[in-house]
């Protein structure tokens, strides 16, 4: 017995080489295996739609929740009248309508533009 080594080559490998590769993966798979990647996806399209609402619902609160607090507190505005109606029934009754449509319109279309943004990073547009 000799301790020669032996005569010719030796093909050393890794052993990772036959794992197999990174296969890209679109959105919507990740989307929908709930992969991590699609979890932030998903987290994003809530975030801006919870966004959206609470931009809504602090505009309403700041420009409509406060009228009665100031009617309450200016009685002079109380006092007011417009063709014998007094101005806080005609604020109201009245005026409150155009800005709720307002207020639902721009919610409306920020939380469709969230929507087709998502739906265009998703699925995009092959040219």
């Amino acid at each position: 017995m000799t301790d020669e080594p032996a005569k010719g080559r030796i093909r050393v490998t890794n052993p990772l080489t036959t794992a197999p590769s990174h296969v890209r993966r679109s959105v919507r798979q990740e989307i929908d295996e709930s992969t991590g990647v699609g979890e932030v996806y998903m987290r994003s399209l809530i975030r801006s739609q919870l966004r959206a609402a609470l931009t809504v619902a602090t505009t309403l609160l700041l420009s409509i929740g406060t009228l009665p607090l100031i009617f309450l507190a200016f009685d002079s505005v109380t006092d007011f009248e417009v063709w014998g109606v007094p101005l806080p029934w005609l604020v109201l009754g009245a005026a409150v309508y155009p800005a709720l449509f307002a207020l639902g319109w721009l919610y409306v279309r920020q939380a469709e533009r969230a929507e087709r943004d998502f739906a265009d990073l998703v699925e995009p547009e092959e040219s």
